[in-house]
């Protein structure tokens, strides 16, 4: 068995050094035949878009420039020589591209440069083998324990006794920079038997030429060459579109365009047809999994948290279909609304539902757009209650008891109570009752004070209302103390300068001739959902939206000015709602 595992070494090492050979003859024809000058316009007057950058994404961004073609054949698409996503980058910033397509994360150096960036789509990368390994399934120790040279034979992991012929990629390359940031990490050494392979392409067809040889190289390429590659699934898990789509698959690298602020018409036609419907299809046919630009909108549990989720899923879905294909809107639920604040501060959300308290916490960071009208009603009070039978019919007589407020960074729930009995004399609740406390939600609150856990409670008056009409009799078991001035039920806020690249708004400008200068290369997020919001009762999805929340009849414009009552109030106790971002 010995001499048999030192004659396949002997085989590998031949068919390698053979390989090798036939690589640099390759990539030297290669090379030579792409000196010949890269640019030539075929049409008087023809415009073009000069592309390059990481020849990973070559092959993609050729086959959506065929399509694209199409559909404008006035327009030429250019490719110069591909290189590495560095040259992409460069390329763009120097303005020698129109586009630099790259296959990996910007520096902060990068960033920094005059450039926008487009995600374009998530390229799985995937481990095979030469047809004559016939294992399946790898895990990541066995990945770090071959490619640092301990695993040797493909024996030790279940396959046949024959020596591992280890292909690598240079460190520069994005292919490599995931892979280390996947399995290895920055200080692992590689063993340096390894055949390291400069071209992506090359990649594949050298683990078709050396017998039982192991590389990584992208999924989309043996997808759209039908390679005769045996690929490996990672812990179990297949390398396939969809799992690293659910994030079940780790190993992917991103793929995004570079482009300056102000691009010519002629690149945005492009860019709105690489991010349309039609060029999304053609991206996950070719294997990779399109992106689309994501807004987290939270929300918060005034009620059942499921209940709440189904109330606004219509909604969102309403918001991405009317902000396009390049975009997904999507619901986070947050156990809070000082949760919802933090992330919206920090940048972990891009929107949310904010009660009128939690708007004013976040203001500095935060747009308010819309908020819901049912019939009229687009305005809640804070409320302070008893119970019917629990003899409390005054301030004075709510001294000993327990009390239970709404949740410390809402309006109703804490703000109008710290109001009211301020108003009343009462400068130190907490003194004052015998137990004060903050419970999750309204409705929790109404329910600890039906239930007799609390004596006195502060909350909002349209949960109330919402659970009186599920149950009738509860109108008859609660006195209502004290109410507050109305203040903007939950609104749709939206974090400041969020903007995104524009696909869709250029698809109208870009069929009449303007002067480039007209065209942004951004849209206006906040001025698009609002617009949304504000037209649902005139589309039928939005009416549909409208009665899952709970039977809305349109959204309202909401401005800062309308909190005007509020910001009485928080006057007058003298709280700065900026400091719950720091609260407990």
């Amino acid at each position: 068995m010995v001499q048999r595992t030192l004659r396949k070494a002997s085989d590998n090492r031949i068919a390698i050094l053979f390989v090798l050979g036939a690589l640099s003859f390759s990539f030297v024809f290669s090379f030579c035949s792409r000196e010949e000058p890269p640019v030539q316009t075929t049409l008087a007057g023809n415009e073009r878009i000069l592309i390059s950058g990481s020849a990973a994404m070559t092959p993609l961004l050729k086959t959506l420039a065929r399509e694209f073609s199409k559909k404008e054949p006035g327009i030429e698409m250019v490719f110069p020589p591909d290189s590495h996503s560095d040259a992409g980058i460069a390329g763009a910033a120097e303005r020698k591209y129109d586009i630099g397509a790259i296959s990996r994360e910007m520096s902060p150096s990068e960033k920094e440069a005059d450039l926008q960036y487009l995600h374009l789509a998530v390229d799985g990368m995937i481990f095979c083998t030469n047809e004559n390994v016939t294992i399946t399934n790898l895990t990541t120790n066995q990945i770090r324990h071959i490619y640092a040279g301990i695993i040797t034979n493909w024996g030790q992991v279940g396959g046949p006794d024959a020596q591992i012929a280890l292909i690598d990629r240079p460190e520069h390359t994005s292919a490599k920079i995931a892979f280390r940031a996947t399995f290895l990490g920055n200080d692992f050494r590689v063993d340096p038997e390894a055949m390291v392979i400069e071209r992506p392409y090359q990649v594949a067809e050298s683990i078709q030429l050396i017998p039982y040889s192991i590389g990584y190289t992208a999924l989309a390429e043996i997808v759209m060459e039908d390679l005769p590659v045996n690929v490996i699934s990672v812990n179990g898990v297949e390398p396939t579109p969809a799992n690293i789509q659910d994030g079940h698959y780790k190993f992917f690298r991103p793929l995004g365009l570079v482009l300056s602020p102000a691009p010519k018409a002629s690149t945005m036609k492009f860019v709105n047809f690489v991010f349309s419907e039609t060029g999304s299809k053609i991206i996950a046919n070719s294997g990779y999994v399109p992106q689309r630009y994501e807004i987290l909108v939270g929300i918060v549990p005034e009620q059942n948290l499921l209940v709440q989720s189904q109330r606004y899923e219509p909604l969102v879905e309403y918001l991405s279909h009317k902000l396009g294909e390049g975009f997904s809107v999507k619901l986070k639920l947050l156990p809070t609304y000082i949760e919802a604040c933090r992330s919206l501060a920090n940048g972990d959300i891009n929107a949310a539902f904010l009660g009128s308290l939690a708007y004013a916490t976040v203001r500095d960071y935060v747009t308010v757009l819309a908020r819901p009208d049912y019939g009229g009603v687009s305005t809640y009070r804070g409320i302070v209650f008893v119970r019917a039978d629990s003899g409390i019919e005054s301030v004075e007589q709510m001294r000993g008891r327990r009390l239970v407020m709404g949740g410390k960074t809402t309006t109703a729930g804490y703000v109008f109570p710290l109001y009211y009995f301020k108003d009343k004399g009462i400068s130190d609740y907490g003194t004052y009752f015998s137990e004060a406390s903050f419970v999750g939600t309204h409705e929790d609150a109404i329910l600890a004070v039906l239930e007799k856990r609390a004596d006195v409670g502060a909350a909002k008056d349209l949960v109330y209302r919402m659970l009186v009409r599920e149950n009738p009799a509860l109108e008859q078991t609660v006195r209502i103390l004290a109410q507050s001035p109305p203040v903007p039920s939950n609104a749709f806020v939206l974090r400041k300068n969020l903007t995104n690249p524009c696909f869709e708004c250029h698809q109208r400008r870009a069929r009449r001739t303007i002067v480039e200068e007209e065209i942004s290369s951004k849209m206006d997020i906040a001025l698009t959902i609002k617009d949304s919001l504000l037209g649902m009762s005139q589309d039928p999805e939005g009416k549909a939206a409208l009665m899952a929340l709970g039977n809305a009849d349109r959204f309202l414009e909401t401005t800062d000015s309308d909190y005007s009552e509020l910001y009485g109030m928080l006057d007058e106790i003298n709280l700065n709602p900026s400091d719950l971002l720091n609260v407990d």
